[in-house]
């Protein structure tokens, strides 16, 4: 954990374990966008900024193996639960390798860039411990933004609960929103034809 003495160390998590229902099925994070799997486009954008990077993956593995060695999946008590299981396998992961917190993204926002993460991360380094999520004109995002690895019983008891929604669970930890832009940055691909 962070003390006063020094800055926190921040991990970075890449969400890539859905099951693509949207999409047929496919594995997202590995569909071609301009030539290359959006995951890669994500990557690109947090290497510059954070390190390690965990990519959240419940298949695919070997694939993703070539974009990053750090993998998780889905704890098995919530395989398949959404992105908040991800998130919590991020969570697990990063402090079990003395991380205070992780920036997260999902896979398929292939326009990221180093400075949206970096005006991310300045914004928790500003209030370490109180997470920060991504806000585009009235549309708050909250797979993209920072979150301390303190929540995570919190995480844990709202997936017992049966409660995937990400939002509230931002809401529910403290998120803060910052405001980011252009609102293109964030825009998610969601179908093959995108």
């Amino acid at each position: 954990m962070a003390d006063g003495n020094r800055a926190p160390r921040i991990a970075g998590l890449i969400l890539a374990g859905g099951e693509g229902r949207r999409m047929g099925g496919v594995d997202k994070g590995l569909v071609d966008w301009g030539g290359r799997p959006l995951v890669a486009w994500v990557l690109d954008a947090m290497a510059p900024v954070v390190s390690p990077i965990w990519i959240s993956a419940n298949r695919s593995l070997e694939p993703y193996r070539h974009y990053s060695p750090q993998l998780v999946s889905d704890p098995e008590a919530f395989r398949w639960q959404g992105p908040l299981a991800g998130l919590l396998a991020g969570l697990r992961a990063a402090a079990e390798e003395g991380a205070d917190a992780v920036l997260v993204s999902p896979c398929d926002t292939p326009n990221v860039t180093a400075d949206l993460f970096r005006q991310l991360l300045d914004a928790y380094r500003n209030n370490p411990g109180e997470p920060v999520i991504a806000q585009c004109g009235d549309r708050q995002h909250p797979l993209h933004g920072v979150y301390p690895v303190t929540p995570v019983p919190m995480l844990e008891q709202r997936l017992e609960n049966g409660e995937r929604k990400v939002m509230v669970f931002a809401e529910a930890a403290g998120a803060r929103p910052v405001m980011v832009g252009p609102e293109r940055l964030l825009d998610n691909i969601n179908r093959l034809e995108s």
